[in-house]
């Protein structure tokens, strides 16, 4: 088996303004301020991505998320 396997994140609907935080290591998060089942944690490679996908959730996509 070759290539990477891209990570799914369920992002369920009306999870709340996103924002991108950085995390003790040093990279990107996406986040939500709610905690519990509605709670959002997503890591990316870069600043750039994260912000692009802060920008896509903000608008209203929910669903699945692949980084």
């Amino acid at each position: 088996m070759s290539g990477r396997v891209m990570p799914r994140y369920v992002v369920p609907p009306n999870a709340g303004p996103y924002r991108v935080v950085t995390a003790r290591a040093g990279n990107p998060l996406v986040c939500n301020e709610y905690t519990g089942q509605r709670k959002v944690l997503i890591p990316c490679r870069s600043k750039e991505q994260a912000d692009d996908l802060c920008k896509q959730l903000n608008a209203g996509k929910s669903g699945e998320v692949f980084t």
